[in-house]
């Protein structure tokens, strides 16, 4: 059984990140989604850390990763990719293949569309290529009604199973109510890339959608993916498959990547 090795790393920018490792062999970085905090990861990672050197993080400002408000302001899929580079010049990662959902497979997509040359190969599932209105009502929201809002929807509207969502404990639950406003306030207003076929071939991509979210959600992905020869597939969840479906999800993740090149 492998035990994650848990460091703060500081990069150029001033983030002070929350990094945890574990296990041996090709690099592969789990980059959380919207909710911030690599702890959602835990059952993937272990899972994985057999075949690959496995290295994941609370994204910035979020959690137990501390930055100043230059790394939050005016937040974009560039920006997130240009700041993981940076940790992963920090850790000595020369390359890696990544695994993004929601903002994490944004932050993955831009890694590969802007920085080929440290990727391998990219897993991401249920990409926000396009904002919801939904999701624009967050920025005239007051702090209170933002936190509850994202309490239900992340817990009900975006995972299937609130047993497993609610294991996480409650010092997982603690920290996202804090992250739910930073969330709200920053990664939520992400400036939409629309990704150009070339960007999207430039290194591999291994695309699903969840087939128990609503179709309409991330049709997007589908249309993208096909307009750049890229096969979507499906997973059996929703939005958050390394909590509901952790096994499935860590198969499909090693499968995935031994098709990469090296």
């Amino acid at each position: 059984m492998f035990a994650p090795v848990v460091t703060k790393v500081k990069t150029e920018d001033g983030i002070q990140w929350h990094c945890e490792r574990q296990g041996s062999g090709p690099h592969v970085i789990l980059i959380p989604s919207g909710e911030g905090d690599c702890e959602s990861f835990a059952t993937v990672a272990r899972a994985l850390a057999s075949a690959f050197t496995i290295t994941t993080f609370d994204m910035p400002g979020m959690s137990r990763t501390t930055a100043p408000d230059s790394a939050l302001h005016a937040l974009s899929a560039s920006k997130l990719a240009e700041q993981i580079v940076g940790l992963l010049d920090q850790l000595s990662i020369d390359k890696a293949a990544f695994y993004g959902c929601s903002s994490g497979g944004l932050a993955a997509l831009a890694l590969a569309a802007d920085h080929p040359s440290r990727v391998r190969g990219v897993v991401v599932h249920e990409v926000p290529l396009a904002q919801a209105e939904s999701i624009q009502r967050f920025k005239t929201m007051d702090d209170v009604t933002a936190v509850e809002t994202c309490r239900y929807a992340f817990s009900s509207v975006m995972c299937e199973d609130q047993e497993k969502w609610l294991a996480l404990g409650p010092a997982y639950h603690q920290r996202l109510d804090r992250n739910y406003l930073t969330w709200a306030r920053n990664y939520a207003n992400i400036v939409e890339r629309a990704f150009t076929v070339e960007e999207l071939t430039k290194r591999p991509v291994c695309w699903t959608i969840g087939s128990l979210t609503p179709a309409g959600f991330f049709f997007q992905n589908v249309v993208d993916g096909y307009g750049a020869g890229i096969a979507v597939g499906l997973l059996p969840s929703k939005h958050f498959p390394q909590v509901t479906v952790p096994g499935i999800l860590a198969e499909h993740i090693k499968t995935a990547i031994e098709k990469f090149p090296s």
